[in-house]
Parts: C-alpha cells; structure tokens; sequence
C-alpha cells in the first residue's frame, strides 16, 4: 500500500487507497501540474500477465470516447509497478446503492438504459470492445446519479487468449469455456444479470439455471422484466438478444409502458413483491420470501373487495391506507394513487378526492393527470358544467390518439372512453362516443399487425368493452323505445 502524500513520477500525490482488487490497487490522487484529482491503477509488473492486462486496458481507454467511461490521462512503469491514471469518477458503487434492499423499476430501468447505451458504443466501434465484467461492483454512480462503467482491460485480455474469465453468477455458462470464444450476448448475459442484482439488492445465483428460476418466480420483477430478463439471460447463447441495440430498444418499451396494477391476483402478486421491499427493507432472502409471500396474500384480501371489475368502498380504504403510511415504494404508490383517482372518478363520482389523488401523479409518467385533474374540478364545482368537461376530454382524444402506438396509449383511450359514457349530458350520446374512440383503438391494433402479438390482450379486453357498451346502449334504447329518434338509430 503506497502511503498518503507518496509522490509518484514527480507529479502524482497519493491522497487516499479508493479500491482493491485481486491483481490492482486504485488510489485518489492528485495531479500537481494542473491541481486536478485523478484515479491512479497499480499494478505489480512482476505478476503474472500484468502487462498484458495493462496493455488490453490501456488500449482500450485510448479508443473509447464516451462520457459514461473514465478518460485515460497518463500510463507509464516505475520501480516495478505499472501505473494508469485516469478520471476520476467521484461517487460510489452502484452495488452499495442496491445492496440488501434494491431499487424501484423505474430508477433501475434508468440506470440500466444509461449502461446498455454504453454497451452500444463498445460493441458498434469499428474494432468492438467486449466488457466482460459487467457487475454492480463495476459500476460508479455520480454525483448526479449516471451511472460510469470502470475497470476495463483483464477480461478482455483473457478473452482473447481463451483463458476462462468473469464474475460467477454474472457472466454466462460460454464464457468459462476454452473452446468457444465470448461474443456481445456474453456481455447482454451479464446485464440482465447485473438489472436482477439491482432490482432484489441481492447477486444472482451462481448456478446459471437456479438463477433464471430466480427470474421467473421473482415477486419483485413485474411481467414486462421477466419476460426481458429472460431472453438476456438464456443459457443458450442464440436464445438472447441478438445485440445490444435490440436490448436497448426493448428497455426504452418497457419505460414507456408503465404497468398499471391489473384486478387480477397475478400481477398484484408482483405488486406485493415491490410493496415488501419497501415496506419491510433489508433482511435474509428466506425472509423477504415469507414477507413476499404475506404481502401478497394481502393485496389478494384486496382483490377480493371488488364488484363488476372495480374496487368497492372498503378495497379503496384499504389502498388509500397503504398510501398513506409512507410504506410503499415511489413506483408502487404512484400505480396505487392512480387506481384510487380512477376509482374516485369514474366508480365513486367523488371528483374532488380524484383531483387531489390525480395532482399527486408524477406528470413525467401519467402526462395526462393534468388534464383528468382539471376533468375533476369542473365536475366537483358547483357549476357542474358538462359541456366544458366533454371539450376537456376530446382535447385529451385529440392529444392521445396522434401517440405512436403503445399500451398505455390503448389504456388511455379506453379511459377517455369511460369518460365519455360518465359525462356526456346525453347518456346514449356518451355510449355512442365511446364506442367510436374503442373503435378506432382496435382498427388501429389491427392495422399495425402486431406480429409478435404485443397488444393482443388490449385488443381482446378492448373487444369486450365494446361489447358491454353496445349491450348498453340496446338496453337504453329499448328503455325509450318510444322515441322515433332512437327507432331509426336501432334501424
């Protein structure tokens, strides 16, 4: 260990012993021409293949020029050692950060674009880099939470000469083989495996096929993850991503697609998953199973307090309960507020208590809250004036329908459409309304094709949703049968 104030090549000043790792030491230290503090790796040139490692690191830092990588300033030996300086990322692990509790879906699916888009660059330059070493411990958060990929060079190395290398439990089953030599889908292996770690605050299995079980029976993943998860991390190679540019594009999906908690006793099991993490923090992985297992046996008792497909009075008091005891996740209370203003506006008709919940969404997430708050306060108001409520949600149609198409495009259309039938002054008329923006909904599910059968399922539900109304609006024709008006529609 070299000693604080050490100077080094008369110009580097040891400050501090930053990490350790089994072939490096990296201190903080500062460079006295410029006053500037810098990382300084170093290595005993005596070990063996320290300068292949420093080599295959050294050359790497020179090609890449990219934000999310430390810049190399300066290598050089002396007295034994090999030295490299370069940035230094302040801030710390990512794997301190998550350890023990992990992260909500949405900071880990930010942290983890950011890292794929990293990816990207390594493996599109002209003579791709493969990392290799992907893991939280790899991984530096900032100051202002970007994540820095570090630690490059001894993987890479060893790759090159089919000498088996990585990180048990992170990387893939091929890349400890001598005969098959590592590819880009090594590193998409080792980031969905580095996403599990930091979503359950726990390392994967070392065993590759116990930790794709993990995947699959996670309470914590909600079923967008797992599903992507799953083709990361499959133990044949040609089952996963074919490119990192593929992950990235699934990831961006999956954020701009936030799973609105379903009545259904599947996804409120995943949902008590993100819950417990919240609510009951660090412990053993037996606990958290056993909590997990509590949780959602709550959230079911939930379930249960419902009619017609919608909350009843007591299943919203309990929500509201929840959300009140600061016990739930960011992500997990934002899906529940959102349930209780939907339920507060459309079952309840209380339109005050829904525009308080609807102000307290994350307009970044529901950029419609706005305009469904502003819906509220024209209903709650003493003026009760319908006509500006049903402006106010064609220009939310108007606003909606030109969005490429996605799920929780078709979530709000069939929300606009509930709107319709609730406040349109003629009830027929808002039946009529909401059958057109259903309509245009599945034509246009239909029109895309929808090869890998993404929104199968919204154009399943939204079938049936037309299908009610339309028996609705018999039922009220047949109730003012004595119109002419109404005879000639039915006609």
């Amino acid at each position: 260990m070299i000693e604080k104030g050490t100077m080094i090549h008369n110009r580097y000043e040891v400050d501090c012993l930053i990490g350790r790792g089994g072939t490096s030491e990296v201190y903080l230290v500062i460079d006295r021409h410029i006053g500037r503090s810098l990382a300084m790796k170093v290595m005993d040139k005596r070990s063996i293949g320290a300068l292949g490692f420093a080599r295959s690191e050294i050359e790497s830092l020179r090609r890449v020029k990219y934000p999310l990588f430390p810049a190399i300033n300066d290598a050089f030996c002396d007295k034994g050692s090999i030295f490299i300086i370069s940035e230094y990322v302040k801030g710390t692990s990512l794997w301190t950060r998550c350890r023990g509790r992990g992260l909500s879906r949405d900071r880990s699916l930010a942290i983890a674009q950011r890292i794929c888009e990293a990816l990207v660059y390594l493996h599109t330059l002209k003579k791709p880099i493969l990392y290799l070493d992907m893991k939280p411990e790899n991984i530096i958060l900032d100051e202002t939470n970007l994540p820095h990929l570090i630690d490059f060079g001894i993987a890479g190395w060893l790759a090159t000469r089919h000498i088996p290398v990585g990180t048990r439990g992170y990387s893939p089953p091929e890349q400890y083989s001598f005969r098959i030599p590592p590819d880009v889908r090594a590193d998409i292996f080792a980031f969905g495996m580095t996403y599990y770690a930091i979503r359950h605050g726990v390392p994967p299995d070392p065993d590759p096929k116990k930790a794709i079980s993990d995947i699959r029976h996670s309470h914590i993943l909600c079923s967008s993850e797992r599903a992507f998860l799953e083709k990361c991390c499959a133990l044949c190679k040609e089952d996963r991503f074919d490119n990192t540019q593929a992950v990235l594009c699934q990831i961006r999906r999956i954020r701009s697609h936030p799973e609105r908690i379903r009545k259904s006793i599947e996804i409120t099991t995943i949902t008590a998953g993100i819950i417990l993490m919240a609510a009951y923090g660090t412990g053993t992985v037996s606990a958290r199973i056993r909590q997990n297992d509590a949780a959602a046996a709550l959230v079911r008792e939930t379930t249960g307090y419902m009619e017609n497909g919608e909350y009843t009075p007591e299943a919203i008091g309990i929500i509201k309960a929840w959300i009140n005891s600061g016990s739930l996740s960011e992500e997990c209370e934002q899906e529940f507020i959102f349930e209780v203003a939907v339920n507060s506006m459309l079952v309840e008709k209380n339109y005050r208590t829904a525009a308080s919940y609807f102000d307290r969404l994350d307009p970044a997430r529901y950029p419609e809250a706005e305009g469904y708050g502003r819906l509220c306060r024209i209903q709650g108001s003493f003026s009760h004036d319908t006509d500006d409520a049903v402006r106010l949600i064609g220009e939310l149609f108007a606003d909606i329908i030109k969005r490429s198409p996605s799920r929780i495009k078709y979530e709000n259309l069939i929300f606009i459409a509930h709107c319709y039938e609730n406040f349109e002054p003629d009830r027929s008329e808002g039946i009529k309304k909401a059958l057109s923006v259903l309509d245009m909904a599945r034509e246009e599910i239909r029109a895309e094709g929808d090869p890998k059968g993404e929104f199968d399922d919204m154009e399943k539900r939204i079938g049936e949703l037309i299908t009610v109304k339309n028996r609705r609006l018999d039922i009220r024709r047949n109730m003012i049968g004595g119109n002419n008006e109404e005879k000639n529609v039915k006609d």
